[in-house]
């Protein structure tokens, strides 16, 4: 046991450190964003803007075809094994796959946009917001790629960075547009894009740093034997977006934008609670794809269950807070207009805790080849979120959505975790053992620190 006490140590707590500066930077950044974004759009346009941003998710995920989550995998596996020249090729193929497929699916939402914002959410402004999407999918899909070969490579520090300098070059430039008396929704799509610009260009640098002292040639990878590991996984991720975005998009086409927008700040506060379940997310698929690679079940068991506790450990405060004072933070926050949906703010609540207690079982099934079986779980939950969306959206709107969300996102997690302890022997779960035992030593080092 002080073996594996002292691995956790060095990989995850050391490992979280750094994720936690870029997370806690990140969660103030983009939620003061994204309280400025309310403030300056109103609801209905704050709505609008909700639901570019899904559309533009939808896209992202499929023109991605899986390569986010399988790059973690195999660059964890080749840098784990020193072998630069497979990681050359893997990121070679990888962006081959990237640049073709996000071309294609830019292409397809310009032509696309006018029928989707006319006939889909009956919204004609929509349609010249769209237009942003050709230019942001490419930057989107760039991003993601480099922060996925970072986290494969496990350099925290790296993934964490760009998305707080993405915030950053947001938030000066929401500054700016702040002290106009008018602002537009384009002004705030052209801001949100120059962001994504930025962080894009400073990741590559930095990875064409690191890569030149790869000395070895790159080995030839065949992209379809990337596209063979991915696919399950865009699959599995589409599946997951059902879940976590098409709640924005069914409102958006039975409600107005006004609805949508007080529903947006809703879920993005409902989303900070699972705050520490997302540092834990950022460090743990690399690692699990290490030990399972060594065989080593024993180490890979405790990292898992060690990870879940404190994740949520440090969500659970947070529940307790918003759950009480749910109400008086929307108005304040946000601003009146948004209290109205304390009740979708609750029902998001309850879908948000049970994920968070059940940690990283997803990634748990992902990472040790059983994407497959993921895959079949989020299909499922999937189209049963899909379905009570339409009809609970057409009754209840904005509460009718929440209840769906969170009702399936407990149904995916719930079984993912029957079925990573069924495939691996692991259960990925918060132990209550464990949470005595941290919380014991968290005590012991107050007591400490307070004798000095």
């Amino acid at each position: 046991m002080i073996k594996i006490d002292s691995l956790i140590k060095k990989k995850i707590l050391t490992g979280s450190y750094y994720v936690l500066l870029g997370q806690a930077a990140g969660l103030v950044l983009g939620t003061a964003n994204n309280i400025l974004l309310a403030r300056l759009l109103g609801p209905a346009n704050f709505g609008l803007y909700a639901i570019f941003l899904k559309t533009c998710n939808v896209a992202e995920i499929l023109s991605q075809l899986g390569t986010n989550a399988s790059t973690v995998k195999l660059v964890g596996i080749a840098a784990g094994a020193g072998d630069w020249g497979r990681l050359k090729g893997i990121l070679h193929s990888t962006w081959r796959i990237i640049i073709a497929s996000s071309a294609i699916t830019a292409l397809i939402i310009w032509i696309t946009r006018r029928p989707l914002s006319l006939q889909v959410f009956n919204s004609p402004e929509l349609g010249g917001i769209l237009a942003f999407g050709v230019a942001l999918i490419p930057l989107q899909n760039g991003l993601l790629l480099v922060r996925e070969t970072f986290r494969g490579l496990q350099d925290l520090k790296i993934v964490s960075f760009l998305p707080v300098l993405q915030q950053l070059v947001l938030l000066a430039a929401l500054a700016i547009l702040s002290l106009k008396v008018i602002t537009s929704i384009r002004s705030v799509l052209t801001a949100f894009c120059t962001g994504v610009f930025c962080a894009l260009a400073a990741g590559l640098l930095l990875l064409r740093r690191r890569a030149a002292h790869w000395e070895t040639a790159a080995e030839k990878v065949d992209a379809t034997a990337i596209l063979a590991e991915s696919l399950p996984m865009m699959v599995t991720r589409g599946s997951l977006l059902a879940i976590s975005s098409m709640d924005v998009l069914v409102l958006g086409m039975h409600a107005n934008s006004f609805e949508v927008g007080i529903y947006s700040a809703v879920s993005n506060l409902a989303a900070t609670s699972v705050f520490s379940l997302g540092i834990i997310n950022q460090v743990i698929p690399a690692l699990i794809a290490h030990y399972h690679a060594q065989k080593d079940l024993q180490t890979l068991a405790y990292v898992a269950r060690y990870a879940s506790t404190v994740g949520a450990l440090f969500s659970f405060p947070v529940f307790i807070l918003l759950l009480l004072f749910g109400k008086p933070v929307l108005s304040i926050v946000f601003g009146p207009q948004y209290a109205g949906g304390i009740l979708a703010l609750n029902f998001l609540l309850i879908g948000q805790l049970i994920n968070s207690v059940t940690g990283s079982c997803g990634y748990m099934l992902q990472m040790t080849g059983q994407h497959m079986t993921l895959m079949k779980i989020s299909i499922s939950c999937g189209m049963l979120n899909l379905i009570l969306n339409f009809v609970l959206a057409r009754y209840f709107g904005k509460e009718g959505v929440a209840a769906a969300t969170a009702l399936s996102l407990v149904m995916q997690n719930v079984l993912a975790v029957i079925m990573a302890r069924k495939k691996t022997g692991i259960w990925t779960m918060a132990s209550m053992e464990m949470t005595i035992e941290i919380l014991k030593q968290a005590r012991r080092y107050v007591c400490t620190l307070f004798s000095r």
